[in-house]
């Protein structure tokens, strides 16, 4: 069984989510955002990846201290490794399955917040980075965000959603996609 523990952590008074993944034959480390002790702390055993949404400070802020004490490989999107000096990475891109630790994600390319966005399905849960947040989505009046994007990558993860869905987005608490689904007034109208 795998179950995904999130870790709320502290980068520069600002609260953000790193994730720790428990699967059956290791852990998976998702966004390491500062308070590498506090990520590290919460493994079970093994880290056998680091999987990255976007390449934010406050996502990759504890990322080489969390890879200095793992040894996991880092799996990230270049389009946002690159610009945030990310090196000896893992390219990820759209479509590509994962299969780590005895657990299986699709990675879907979702720009808009950034260009490099990713989001991770597993099973019917998403790891959305910032692509949706509590009641919004990412930001999109900062460099290399853009509304269309955002909208056209939420138009891709939408229709996987099913009513027991929970959205594992980068700050605040995790979400049910059906309750976001009834009262987000960013997302866009269903597609048919």
């Amino acid at each position: 069984m795998v179950e995904i523990e999130r870790v709320a952590v502290s980068f520069d008074g600002f609260e953000v989510n790193s994730y720790v993944v428990h699967a059956p034959q290791g852990e998976l480390v998702v966004d390491a955002g500062a308070e590498p002790e506090r990520i590290l702390g919460r493994l079970r055993g093994e880290a056998v990846a680091i999987l990255i949404t976007h390449g934010h400070a406050d996502h990759i802020g504890a990322l080489e201290e969390v890879r200095r004490a793992t040894g996991a490989p880092v799996y990230m999107h270049p389009a946002d490794a690159e610009p945030a000096g990310v090196a000896g990475y893992d390219p990820l891109e759209d479509g590509r399955l994962l299969e780590l630790g005895g657990a299986a994600l699709r990675v879907l390319h979702t720009p808009g917040h950034s260009p490099g966005s990713v989001t991770f399905v597993l099973g019917e849960d998403q790891l959305v980075g910032d692509l949706i947040l509590p009641g919004s989505v990412g930001r999109t009046d900062i460099p290399g965000a853009s509304w269309e994007e955002i909208e056209l990558s939420l138009r891709r993860v939408m229709p996987l959603w099913s009513e027991r869905t929970r959205l594992y987005c980068g700050h605040g608490p995790v979400l049910s996609a059906a309750e976001e689904r009834a009262k987000n007034p960013y997302l866009p109208p269903e597609v048919a």
